[in-house]
């Protein structure tokens, strides 16, 4: 029988916050991307790949991380040289990153029965202001890439998360939309596995997902529903 679940861990930017859309805005309202209005998808999926480059690379903080990728893919893919200033406006868009619209309703009924986490590859600071602005559920345990040194899928989110709450792996549900970043690694340690179907994505079927739904406000259904 399934070990009860005590908390939900929830990946934060594309699980709970719509990071595709947010970072379109603002690579919108950069002077230098205005003739490159057909390209921000391109050059956001390009800066991603960047990303995910840098992150396996000496410890740097996520706001880096986001100026360099956007500054290295909007050279590559429309030749454009971003200014410092704008890269650095890019990476201070993330806290305007708006939440998918079923995120903060879904989110308080779960929070009334489960304490909830949120495991980010982001900054301190970030995770929680954005946690407030656009969430709004109470929070009990914030694990972020600044206060682990590390960028996830690698371990250390999820043992800080161990340490911080005291529970076995089985008892903490852990759910995102993304089998590279969470759910291959989450599933590697024990954890319960809770799936959402953001951006068109179907559940891997060959995961042990004890939660699946298209969207949190599904999620929530089977979490308050489950015993």
């Amino acid at each position: 029988m399934p070990a009860p679940i005590r908390a939900l861990s929830f990946d934060c930017f594309g699980t709970l916050i719509d990071w595709r859309f947010g970072q379109e805005r603002v690579l919108r309202q950069l002077p230098s991307l205005r003739e490159c209005g057909d390209r921000l998808q391109e050059i956001a999926v390009r800066r991603e790949e960047v990303e995910q480059r840098l992150e396996a690379e000496p410890w740097m903080p996520y706001h880096e991380v986001l100026a360099r990728s956007v500054a290295e893919a909007c050279q590559s893919v429309a030749g454009v040289e971003m200014s410092p200033r704008e890269a650095a406006a890019f990476a201070a868009g993330q806290l305007g990153w708006p939440a998918f619209p079923d995120s903060p309703g879904a989110l308080a009924r779960i929070a009334a029965r489960y304490p909830i986490a949120l495991l980010s590859n982001c900054d301190a600071e970030v995770l929680e202001l954005a946690a407030r602005k656009h969430l709004g559920a109470p929070i009990e345990w914030f694990v972020s890439a600044e206060s682990v040194r590390s960028y996830k899928p690698a371990p250390a989110h999820w043992e800080q998360l161990l340490e911080r709450s005291g529970l076995r792996p089985e008892e903490i549900l852990h759910v995102s939309f993304a089998r590279a970043y969470d759910l291959d690694q989450a599933a590697s340690m024990g954890f319960s596995l809770g799936f959402v179907g953001r951006y068109g994505l179907q559940a891997p079927e060959d995961l042990n997902i004890r939660w699946a739904a298209d969207d949190l406000a599904g999620l929530a259904e089977l979490a308050l529903n489950s015993r």
